[in-house]
């Protein structure tokens, strides 16, 4: 049986970034939009989950550890990953949001993409939009892949 293995939450993390910015509790509470007990005892559970001290503090000082610099670091990586993955999910919930990837044949590519590409950018600002030109077996082709 597989064991149970506390994991930090999305907010923690994000404590723990604002924590490693600010270098002072207040500054990064107010950044988080919460008070400064909460932020801090949002981080002593973080350092409870890691089992690691990830920030000294002093009455007038706070210094991240160098295991809580790289953990924040590392928290910044993945907060942005997961607000990638929230941008993604989203995407879909618009008409023609998200990727789309298209293959035009040489002989029209330069007469018609000039002319439609403005109109579906301003119709559509939160579609990706990939061109690729090409020969048309070769598109045939791509789109099995």
């Amino acid at each position: 049986m597989a064991e149970y293995r506390r994991l930090p939450t999305i907010t923690q993390l994000r404590h723990l970034v604002a924590l490693a910015d600010h270098r002072h509790f207040g500054r990064a509470a107010a950044a988080c939009f919460v008070t400064q007990s909460s932020l801090s005892a949002s981080i002593k559970e973080l350092e409870k989950v890691f089992g690691r001290i990830l920030a000294e503090r002093t009455k007038r000082h706070v210094m991240v550890t160098p295991m809580g610099a790289s953990a924040a670091r590392r928290a910044r990586a993945i907060l942005t990953q997961v607000e990638d993955l929230v941008d993604l999910v989203q995407a879909g919930n618009t008409p023609l949001g998200g990727e789309l990837r298209l293959g035009v044949i040489p002989t029209i590519a330069p007469f018609l993409l000039p002319r439609i590409l403005p109109t579906i950018r301003r119709a559509h600002p939160g579609l990706g939009l990939y061109l690729g030109e090409a020969q048309s077996a070769d598109l045939v082709d791509g789109c099995a892949k």
